[in-house]
Order: structure tokens, then sequence, then C-alpha cells
């Protein structure tokens, strides 16, 4: 049986504070009546929870409201009695009792298993996911701190252009003109690789179409010899002299 912890004797008419501790209800009531001036306002003996006494008229109090007011010290009806055994509980009852709770728990482990296995599958494709997110924000992590080395490096330099005074026109090279430079273009036209310095173009094949024979104007007329008063011709090749270039619009 209990113990009232004012007076150490077992409970008498228990009662109960607000803070659920249980005295005697002659013991608690003799502690609230010793504390000199009245006040309304005490505290538990055990765990010294404050607690309010109000004296209300009960007669004040409309007649719905009246069961919903407890005072702050409630009486208890306490039943010290110990319950017997529960008759007809039989070794075999008890059996079946355990057969019957332990296949309804294999029953709700299989369902939590099937759970388990549809919340793995489902989660499998939000942990690549998550993995894909991760590695994608480490590469553009670090392709910032790069684009932020960049920037610094070009804004740095920019920084030291403009400390750099721009230079004066005194010391500026002075564009002159050249003497040796050839005022025609002709004169800026390589020396030729003929033989003859009346020709540019030399007697390569590539440049023998465009060469014409002139004819030797002779100031004799033109008489009409026998074969054998005519001179024996040379079969040797007229000088370069006798030729002329002709001008790039008659070949």
């Amino acid at each position: 049986m209990p113990t009232c912890l004012i007076c150490l004797n077992a409970l008498r008419t228990p009662a109960v504070l607000p803070c659920g501790h249980v005295f005697c209800y002659d013991c608690i009531v003799r502690v609230v009546r010793n504390v000199q001036p009245f006040t309304q306002q005490h505290f538990c003996p055990t765990c010294r929870v404050p607690y309010t006494i109000s004296i209300v008229d009960p007669q004040l109090i409309p007649h719905h409201l009246r069961p919903h007011l407890t005072p702050a010290i409630r009486k208890l009806s306490l039943d010290f009695t110990i319950p017997s055994a529960v008759p007809g509980s039989t070794p075999a009852s008890e059996c079946d009792r355990l057969r019957a709770e332990n296949a309804s728990l294999r029953s709700c482990c299989e369902v939590w298993r099937k759970r388990a296995a549809l919340h793995a599958s489902a989660s499998l494709g939000l942990v690549g996911l998550a993995r894909l997110a991760r590695d994608h924000a480490i590469k553009m992590r670090r392709e910032n701190c790069e684009l932020q080395q960049k920037y610094i490096s070009l804004k740095r330099k920019s920084e030291e252009l403009e400390l750099v005074p721009p230079p004066d026109a005194s010391e500026l090279p002075q564009l002159t003109r050249s003497p040796s430079r050839p005022s025609s273009p002709a004169a800026r036209r390589s020396p030729s690789p003929c033989k003859s310095e009346l020709s540019y173009c030399s007697d390569c094949s590539d440049c023998e179409p465009a060469l014409k024979r002139l004819r030797v104007s002779s100031v004799e007329p033109h008489v009409k010899r026998s074969p054998a008063a005519s001179p024996i011709l040379s079969l040797a090749p007229a000088p370069l002299e006798d030729y002329e270039v002709l001008p790039a619009s008659q070949k």
C-alpha cells in the first residue's frame, strides 16, 4: 500500500494535487492551513510546483459549468486489491494464442518487406539523380573558380594598362619616304633574266611564243636574182635584238 509523504503512514482518504502527487487529504489540508498569513498560492511539498486554492461560491456558477470545475485538492478513490489470475488460461490456449500472434507478425513482416523493396527501387533513381546533381555541381564550381581567376587576371592587366601613361608624339617614330624606293612601277621591276637589254622576257620556252621575229628592213629595192647569183644564207638564228615583245593584249 502506498504511503503519504507528509505523515509517512499508509494513505488514508488519498487526495491528489494538480502536479500529480498523492497525499492524505487531512495532511495536505493541515499544511495549507498552517501557512500564515493566508494566501491562495501554495507549493507542493514534494516538487514545489505552485498551485492555487480558490474559494468560489457554487451558487454563482451556472449548473452546466459546475461539473467542469475541479478543486485544486481532489479526493481519490483507490482500489488496493490485487487482481486475481484470469480463469481459463491453459497452456494449450496460450500456445494457440502465441502461434496466432507469430503468424500475424510474419504476415506483417512480409508486407513491410515488399514495401521496403518498392521504396528501394523508387529511391534508387533518386540516388542516381542526386549523384549526377552532385557531380554537375562540382563541375560548375570548378568552372566558376576558373572564370573568377581569369576575370581577376584580366582585371589586373587592365588596371596595369590604365596606370601606364600614353607615349608622347615626339617619341613616336616618324614615317619618312625612303630615297631608295623607286617612284615608278617599272623601276620596281626585277632585273630581266634575258641576255639582251632591250627585252624583259627571257629566251625560255614560256617566252618563245611571245617573241615575233622582226623583218629586216632593207634600203635596197627588191631585185630578183638567180640562184647562182644569190648569196648563201646563213642558217644561224637571228640575234635577239631582232625580236620584239608583244603586249599582253596582242597575244
